[in-house]
């Protein structure tokens, strides 16, 4: 079993074998700005788990097959892929592609809701809170065909505080127009950030009012 790794933004840092060091298992197939793909074949059954709970991964995918890049294969494995995650039982599933390869004629959302429509036929979508993603990332000269589930695949943000806009001071130097210094005071609002102008304290005034 393969699996491809997203990494949170903040951890472009970690090295592949920081990476293996805290799994304890696996190989490097691959690894690239952001992702990687181990092989875990030699890891114990729990590994997959294991590595979702690693502050810094986003993203837990299998890969299923590395493919040329024509439409019709794609439909073909991708198809394949999702009977044999519903495999009769009831559940729903959504497409996510990721365009690695940017001269790629359709973008990330025109290729996955083609996909998806044509999936449509054999599954019930949930764009919201999917059982199953089928996955896809286009690259130069291939398809990558992965899936995951929802807890593999969820976006987990316990490494940032959820109160971590409660310690943020914004200090803007400089607004000049009074348009500007209310637009600065509405965001910190929302945001709940503190924000501290400086510039004239007329234009502030004159913004509170306003």
């Amino acid at each position: 079993m393969k699996a491809l790794i997203t990494l949170e933004p903040y951890a472009r840092s970690i090295k592949p074998y920081d990476l293996l060091a805290r799994i304890n298992c696996g190989q490097i197939v691959e690894w690239g700005r952001g992702k990687c793909i181990i092989d875990l074949s030699n890891c114990s059954p729990n590994i997959l788990t294991v590595i979702r709970d690693l502050d810094y991964v986003a993203h837990v995918s299998m890969v299923d097959q590395i493919i040329s890049r024509d439409l019709n294969t794609l439909f073909t494995v991708a198809k394949e892929v999702l009977l044999s995650l519903i495999n009769n039982r009831d559940g729903a599933f959504k497409v996510v592609v990721r365009r690695m390869d940017k001269k790629y004629s359709m973008t990330s959302i025109e290729l996955a809701k083609k996909l998806g429509e044509y999936l449509a036929q054999y599954a019930r979508v949930d764009l919201e809170d999917p059982d199953y993603i089928v996955y896809v990332e286009v690259r130069e000269d291939s398809f990558v065909v992965a899936h995951s589930t929802r807890d593999l695949f969820r976006k987990r943000r316990e490494a940032i505080p959820s109160d971590w806009m409660n310690r943020v001071v914004s200090i803007v130097e400089g607004p000049r127009e009074v348009y500007e210094a209310m637009d600065l005071i509405q965001l910190s609002h929302a945001l709940g950030i503190e924000v501290r102008l400086i510039t004239n304290p007329l234009l502030i005034d004159r913004a509170l009012k306003a």
